[in-house]
């Protein structure tokens, strides 16, 4: 298949999701971090710090840190796989693995867009967004105060419920603000990712 016919492609199935009320994604341009479920965009103002990337071969990682209005840092994480993998567990579970979690509260599931409060192994509460509309990429974003968190889920959804736990863990030093541990034991031989089925790929 050709690289102008997969964009065509491509294309088509942005304008279906979107006109169907599916669309989601959540990303970091220009000094701005966005995240939409259906026809609802959310806008923060964000500041870059700083990137890290990791190349784990059948995946690739990019952490970014960012710096809210109110003074604390958030982070931003794209995970994507190579073309030929996909994520095996499902989202919660990949979250289970990564953070290792002690216990995970769903407060709202819009669009492929879910909030949890994540209680990490040092039993401090995370507040965290995560974006999958597909199974070859995963977007995290963490960090936010409950206040700020609140302010995201109230603006994509009225009804979502606040957040329960007022006391999180807050972010303000870089050094100290990726939270989540990818490894090659972990993405390799757990397994998070795996090979698309041979029908998938082609003989």
């Amino acid at each position: 298949m050709s690289e102008s016919i997969r964009s065509i492609i491509a294309i088509s199935m942005l304008f279906f999701l979107t006109a169907c009320g599916t669309y989601s994604d959540m990303g970091y341009q220009n000094g701005r971090f966005y995240l939409q479920a259906e026809k609802i965009p959310v806008e923060l103002d964000a500041a870059f710090v700083t990137q890290k990337r990791t190349n784990f071969s059948s995946l690739f990682l990019q952490q970014n840190i960012l710096r809210l209005q109110e003074g604390n840092l958030v982070v931003y994480e794209n995970a994507k796989t190579d073309l030929s993998y996909e994520f095996e567990p499902t989202l919660t579970r990949i979250i289970e693995v990564i953070f290792q979690t002690r216990k995970k509260i769903p407060l709202l599931i819009k669009s492929h867009i879910h909030a949890y409060h994540v209680v990490l192994p040092n039993g401090q509460v995370l507040n965290l967004i995560a974006q999958q509309d597909n199974s070859q990429q995963l977007k995290l974003l963490y960090g936010m105060s409950t206040l700020q968190f609140n302010r995201i889920l109230k603006q994509l959804d009225h009804t979502a419920p606040s957040a329960h736990y007022q006391d999180v863990l807050t972010l303000y030093q870089a050094d100290h603000a990726l939270l989540t541990q990818w490894d090659d034991m972990k993405v390799h031989f757990y397994p998070l990712v795996v090979p698309l089925p041979r029908l998938m790929t082609g003989y």
